[in-house]
């Protein structure tokens, strides 16, 4: 007979175990499950985003002048929001840093004519938080100095923001969420004055007038439950990001599940990570490739499970959902017909990490296309379903309801 402690149990795995794996089959992230160092807190979505933009690039700082030429370039931004919003809620994007980089042929045009200096003041850079107030933030209202920048031929520009490489903005915020609906966090435009210095002394003075050219949605959060609620603002987050390409974003996202065992429902965390595009064409797909992920129950629960007298726990992940508005196909079990994971033992006092899949292998899932007129693909965390065995005895079911509000894991705007 099962115990309390064990349906207590039996709930947080198959939750975790199927809701990760949802994901896992769902989003490209790294070829091995994620390392609970890098994990965000439950209620929690880090990431690190590639956005392509054009600046209009005009003689003067002053606005209206002269515009030369529109100068394609990409905006690389990352930082810590909440996965959901109460309405009413206020909350912030924390940790958040980044940089601008400029094409190369930018730099060799200007090492032609003897110009291989600069210097530039970033003051705008706005953030915004579509349906929430305010709808937009400047984190460069304090311009931002950026002194005698090299121009080397060959090369293209990055220039990073804050300048330390080991600092952040401070909290971008408060934004207050509204009564329902999706609050969406975006790069809206940048504003730079730029001092060109040739060689021969004085200065070209230009601006630059920045805007994205594809997806500038960098995350969506659903408003919904209760009102209210302490301000969300996630601090010491890790931001282990590698480089990403240009219209693509990498994450990690721990979404909160609430999932039935033997009658009785607990709330648990599901944590992944994902590389995912930023935008889609109309008459394209959206793909991921690549997934993995990972499962951590911690050392208290750990403790629960051997005082209840469990040991071992192994199973079969069945039913994985997401769900697709203005894609298709709308539901997809990207499981098919599912897969065991491993007779796990469990140690006191460690953390018990599942990786997923369990053989170091990656998943696939999609392709998601574009329906008739729609503006966008909203790709959101459905239901999921596994068996558990616990110390090797008869299996029982587990099934876990779509995170309300809903978990949304990429809102691609609809390009073309």
């Amino acid at each position: 007979m099962v115990s309390m402690q064990s349906w207590r149990f039996g709930a947080r795995l198959g939750a975790a175990l199927s809701g990760a794996l949802l994901l896992t089959a769902a989003l490209p992230g790294a070829a091995t499950a994620l390392e609970p160092e890098d994990l965000p807190p439950i209620g929690a979505d880090s990431g690190r985003f590639n956005l392509p933009i054009s600046c209009a690039v005009s003689l003067g700082h002053e606005a209206g002048g002269l515009k030369l030429i529109d100068l394609p370039m990409n905006v690389d931004i990352q930082g810590v929001a909440p996965t959901q919003l109460r309405p009413g809620q206020d909350f912030y994007l924390t940790q958040g840093s980044g940089s601008m980089t400029f094409p190369r042929w930018l730099t060799d045009f200007g090492s032609l004519f003897g110009v291989n200096r600069a210097d530039a003041v970033v003051t705008e850079m706005n953030i915004g938080a579509a349906n929430a107030n305010p709808e937009q933030r400047n984190i460069a209202e304090d311009p931002i100095e950026i002194k005698d920048i090299g121009l080397e031929l060959g090369k293209e520009l990055t220039v990073r923001l804050p300048v330390d490489p080991a600092a952040t903005f401070p909290d971008i915020g408060p934004f207050t969420s509204p009564g329902a609906g999706v609050v969406t966090l975006q790069f809206n435009s940048a504003a730079v004055l730029i001092d060109l210095k040739p060689v021969w002394g004085g200065s070209i003075k230009v601006r630059a007038d920045c805007e994205p050219v594809a997806g500038n949605a960098l995350l969506s959060m659903a408003v919904g439950g209760p009102a209210g609620g302490p301000p969300l603002a996630f601090h010491d987050v890790p931001l282990n990001y590698p480089a990403v390409p240009v219209n693509n974003q990498a994450g990690i996202i721990n979404a909160p599940y609430r999932c039935t065992v033997l009658g009785s429902r607990f709330d648990v965390g599901i944590a992944v990570g994902a590389f995912t595009p930023l935008s889609v064409s109309r008459n394209g797909s959206i793909r991921f490739t690549e997934a993995s992920g990972a499962l951590i129950i911690p050392a208290a629960t750990v403790g629960e499970l051997l005082d209840a007298g469990i040991n071992t726990v192994s199973g079969r992940v069945r039913e994985l959902n997401l769900i697709a508005e203005g894609g298709a196909p709308g539901r997809s079990n990207v499981l098919g017909d599912g897969f065991d994971f491993p007779e796990t033992t469990l140690t006191r006092g460690q953390d018990l990490v599942v990786e997923l899949p369990p053989d170091d292998g990656t998943l696939t899932a999609g392709p998601w296309r574009p329906v008739a007129g729609s503006g966008h693909v909203k790709i959101t965390l459905g239901t999921a379903a596994a068996e558990l065995s616990f110390n090797g005895q008869d299996p029982t079911s587990a099934t876990c309801a779509a995170p309300d509000p809903e978990v949304i894991l990429l809102d691609a705007p609809v390009t073309g």
